[in-house]
Formats: structure tokens, C-alpha cells, sequence
């Protein structure tokens, strides 16, 4: 069973995840393992369930640095122009500010190049389906001495939100080292209700300005979304079809995000499962396909 991966130009923030009732995030393009590129994604929903588990600022101006092209055969992303460095909101929205870099630095602590061995320990972030491919055999693919993840039922957006318990929580697989200060993220944040741009990015950044000022140690944040049915279309006939892809307008604010917070956000692709019938619960996939995604998205953070 292959997995499919899309990528998306995108925007920026944090982290990753599958339960009985989560759902899972937007996206626009992607690609597959062998590197094929697949066809734009629409949108997705995702609704979640509880648990506990779980546990930088103004724009940068750095050069953006080049996604490799690892084993799961994805292209470089591309990030767009960075926003400048206090507001950035949609006409008709809130003002969106970007919390400054500890120290008052308006460039980014993350210089272009640093791949896997340069963390010490990166943090995945987000729902129930996130713990379920985490440990469906990530942890063999890389080395475990670097990872941790905190995926929690109903976590979905909560991670916007400072005050969230997840954020004190031990989380799964703590790191060797610096498990308390991660130097990355991997956020996939979840929201079923929001039907436009302004929504999302008003969550997306928030949740990046809450891990500016919780976690200064991060030099990098890469925004991810559940997985998706091939081609990032609406599994139609599946159980909560809504939570098999991602909308437009969720793929258009991560890719705002990443904008905004340049330098510091990072687009993952879309990763597709081989045929909706991976699904079970939308977003949650069978155990065989949970696996194959595990191996697919350890490739790629090993090459990223």
C-alpha cells in the first residue's frame, strides 16, 4: 500500500497526528512517494476527541531554506514573501500580530540548511490520528532519541490557546535530550467549523505566537494536516467523508501563515492515503495504512 504525499505552498504553523472522532486540516498540492505529482487538494474538516497526553519573532528575512527532495520523493516548497513585521490580516479581519524573536531580533534564529541531525529534539503536535501513526512505526525510521509527540483527542485548534493543558502534559516518547525546550515542532492542528481564510490563519497564528513565547529553544515550526484521500479529494461514501480532505480555504491561511511567519514556518505536504478505503473513521486510517504512513512522513522528515 502506498501513501501519496501533496505539497502546498503555505503558511505557517505547528505540529501532528488519530481517534475516533478527530478530523484533520486543509491542503493544496501534493505528491506521491515516487514523486508524482498529484492533482490540487480541495479542503478538509475534522472533528476530534479528548485526551491527555501532550508535552522566535518577527518575520524573518532569512533566505528561505530549500526542502530537500527525500526518499518520498517530494519537491521543494515554496514559501511566499514574508510579511512585514508587526501586522498581517485580511482586509475584512482582526489584526494578526507576530510575537518578536527572544532577544529582540527581527531575522530568523533558523539559518537555511539545518535537517534532521541539527535538532536535538522535535516535537510533534496534535490529535489522537497523530499518536496513531506516530507510533505505527515512525520511532524505527528515525531515531527515537530525537522525537516526541503529543497527539490528544479533541486537541484539534486547542493548541492556539496558551493556557491549554496540553501544553504541561508529558508527552509521549520524551526526547533523550531537551525534551522540555525542542528545537522544532511539528504542528497539524484540526478545526471543523471554520469556513474561511481569516479563521484559520487567525488560529494558525496564534498557535505560532504560543510557541515563540512557551518554547524560544524552537528554531523551526513545520505545519502538517491529517492525512488525505488521493488527490486531497472528498472521499465520498466514507464514514465523516468531510474529515478525508482539506478545504481550500485551510491550504490558503497555512500558506499565509508560513508567509508571515517566514523564515520560522515550514509547509509540510499533503500525505494521501493509496484509496479511501484506508479510511475508517475520517481521519483515522486502518492499521496497515497508518504504517505506511509512518514510514512515508519518516522519510521525509529525514530528508527535511
Amino acid at each position: 500500500m502506498l501513501f501519496g504525499t501533496r505539497t502546498v505552498h503555505c503558511g505557517m504553523f505547528v505540529v501532528l497526528v488519530a481517534c475516533s472522532s478527530e478530523v484533520g486540516p486543509p491542503s493544496q498540492g501534493s505528491m506521491s512517494t515516487s514523486g508524482q505529482a498529484a492533482s490540487p487538494a480541495q479542503g478538509n474538516d475534522a472533528s476530534m476527541s479528548s485526551g491527555t497526553q501532550p508535552s522566535s519573532s518577527g518575520t524573518a528575512t532569512n533566505p528561505e531554506p530549500v526542502v530537500d527532495s527525500g526518499s518520498g520523493g517530494m519537491t521543494p516548497v515554496t514559501t511566499p514573501e514574508a510579511s512585514t513585521d508587526q501586522d498581517a490580516a485580511t482586509s475584512d479581519g482582526p489584526v494578526i500580530s507576530v510575537v518578536p524573536e527572544a532577544g529582540g531580533s527581527s531575522d530568523s534564529s533558523f539559518p537555511p540548511g539545518l535537517r534532521y541531525n541539527d535538532f536535538s529534539c522535535s516535537w510533534v503536535l496534535g490529535i489522537h490520528t497523530t499518536a496513531e501513526w506516530f507510533m505505527a512505526g515512525f520511532l524505527t525510521a528515525v531515531d527515537p532519541t530525537r522525537w516526541q509527540a503529543s497527539g490528544i483527542e479533541m486537541a484539534q485548534f486547542q493548541w492556539a490557546n496558551a493556557g491549554y493543558g496540553g501544553w504541561t502534559g508529558a508527552p509521549m516518547n520524551p526526547c533523550k535530550v531537551n525534551s522540555k525546550t525542542p528545537d522544532r515542532i511539528v504542528f497539524c492542528g484540526v478545526d471543523t467549523g471554520s469556513t474561511t481564510v481569516q479563521a484559520y490563519l487567525t488560529e494558525y497564528a496564534s498557535a505560532m505566537n504560543v510557541i515563540k513565547t512557551k518554547f524560544p529553544s524552537v528554531k523551526r515550526v513545520d505545519i502538517m494536516t491529517t492525512a488525505v484521500g488521493p488527490g486531497d479529494m472528498e472521499c465520498i461514501g466514507a464514514n465523516r467523508s468531510g474529515s478525508s480532505f482539506i478545504r481550500p480555504v485551510q491550504n490558503q491561511a497555512i500558506t499565509q501563515t508560513v508567509a508571515m511567519f517566514h523564515g520560522f514556518a515550514f509547509e509540510c505536504p499533503r500525505w494521501e492515503v493509496a484509496s479511501c478505503k484506508d479510511f475508517g473513521l475520517c481521519p483515522h486510517i486502518s492499521a496497515a495504512a497508518n504504517m505506511t504512513l509512518a514510514k512515508t512522513i519518516a522519510d521525509y522528515f529525514i530528508a527535511n
